[in-house]
């Protein structure tokens, strides 16, 4: 048969721009390019900032998982100054970023991934749904559409717990180097209590359930999306007083071998991406020949690597199973749940008392490097100062690993790879099939690229 060309554009239900272009040979999905459309530039915003600036910058690269960035930069002004972290500081950082993690992962399994499965009513914002493959019993059906509306107050509840010791979410403002500006009160302790209660109710009654019967009526689906087998995980969860001990370990998963990752063995190249190098950096250039994507392609050891909740599950021995797209949505859902406990856990460690925050006034380092997993994966800040002032920022995201484009030698990234060779099992199914795989990442756009003015030029 003859190959077709086709465009799946936009990808909805994300967060930010993203354009997928297949090969299809009848049946299979022979090659696949995976487009970031836009351009943001954030490293070129920070230069000549103040490197204080950093927790607070960064964080606007997004609005869904700010808290992830505002972390790793407060973990490099950290390393920068020398900073010693108490352990009720730590506590109530991993506090923060497990509420927004947790938050994050509700609602993807309801808001972004649900409505590929499952039949919503008839109504705004549901009207015009083409639910082509819909397998679940009606009343399993109006179980997971009853459950996506009430996820909206899990959700809510999530953010609500960050707000109460970061002052406001997103962007959250006390999570900051050297410790946490916020008091944590009786009061916000005893709130946040009630709060993880109900959300580590909904999460057991509701979402563990209701990915146990999606994962039964999609079974096919295990088999679906596969990646090679190679993940890689920073660690999770910050402990001591140099944030030198992450709770859930750190790995490199390649061949069912497992090994510590080095920072050194990362490298980003720009083959496919709408970069030209210039004075030793990376400038946009959204004409160039061959490129597709402004998202560069990541690399560790030479190779694509996977991240995020099914890597830290399978890395840490949470969860046996393979790289798929439902092995994807299950090991998240697992994520949550023991997120959720952990929450419960360290609520009741934290001890009431002033804001655990101690800053000293000058770095004493002019290079640094912090990276930890995040909702969607392993992030990465490093920096160069001089004189206080940032010469050089530089961020690697999850999703810039997920769905790099291909490098040179032709390595598809992740999300390219879980998309060529899937079989489409029937007419009209196809862009089914390919939101179910590129959804079951999280992709998050925004980190993963940049915004271009009108005109073309940098933004800043």
């Amino acid at each position: 048969m003859s190959q077709k060309r086709i465009m799946f554009s936009p990808v909805t239900r994300l967060s930010g721009l993203l354009s997928v272009e297949v090969v299809v040979d009848g049946s299979r999905v022979m090659e696949a390019n995976a487009g970031g459309t836009m351009f943001r530039g954030f490293e070129l915003i920070m230069r000549g900032r103040s490197i204080n600036d950093a927790v607070y910058m960064t964080q606007r690269i997004c609005g869904i998982c700010s808290l992830a960035h505002g972390a790793v930069s407060s973990y490099l002004l950290d390393d920068l100054y020398d900073h010693q972290i108490s352990e009720n500081a730590q506590y109530l950082r991993n506090i923060m970023l497990a509420a927004d993690i947790l938050q994050n992962h509700i609602r993807h399994f309801y808001f972004f991934s649900l409505p590929d499965y499952v039949r919503m009513p008839a109504q705004p914002p549901f009207e015009g749904q083409e639910l082509a493959d819909a397998r679940l019993s009606s009343q399993d059906n109006q179980r997971m559409v009853n459950n996506y509306f009430r996820s909206v107050v899990a959700s809510q509840e999530c953010h609500q717990m960050l707000a109460l010791f970061g002052g406001k979410a997103p962007h959250q403002h006390s999570f900051v180097h050297g410790g946490v500006a916020v008091a944590p009160s009786a009061d916000k302790i005893i709130q946040a209590r009630a709060l993880i209660n109900n959300v580590r109710q909904f999460v057991k009654e509701s979402l563990i359930v209701d990915t146990e019967l999606l994962s039964k009526a999609y079974s096919d689906y295990y088999n679906i999306g596969r990646t090679p087998d190679r993940l890689l995980s920073f660690g999770m969860f910050r402990f001591g007083d140099k944030n030198q001990y992450p709770l859930w370990r750190s790995g490199v998963l390649e061949g069912g071998r497992l090994s510590s990752p080095q920072f050194m063995l990362i490298s980003e190249e720009v083959s496919s991406s709408w970069y030209v190098r210039a004075g030793g950096q990376d400038l946009p250039d959204p004409h160039k020949q061959g490129a597709y994507t402004f998202i560069k392609s990541v690399q560790y050891r030479g190779q694509p690597f996977e991240m995020g909740p099914l890597a830290r599950m399978l890395i840490n021995g949470f969860y046996r199973g393979g790289t798929s797209t439902m092995d994807r949505i299950y090991a998240r859902s697992l994520e949550a749940f023991l997120i959720a406990e952990l929450l419960r856990e360290w609520l009741q460690r934290l001890v009431p008392g002033p804001p655990p925050i101690r800053q000293k006034n000058n770095p004493v380092k002019e290079r640094a490097t912090a990276a930890t997993d995040v909702m969607r994966g392993a992030l990465l800040h490093s920096a160069r100062v001089t004189e206080g002032q940032v010469a050089e920022y530089n961020i690697i995201t999850p999703t810039a690993w997920n769905f790099s484009p291909k490098g040179s030698a032709g390595q598809r990234g992740p999300a390219e790879s879980a998309l060529a060779g899937a079989i489409i099992p029937g007419p009209g199914l196809l862009n089914t099939v390919l939101g179910r795989i590129i959804r079951a990442f999280d992709p998050c756009i925004n980190c993963g690229t940049h915004v271009l003015r009108a005109k073309g030029s940098e933004e800043s």
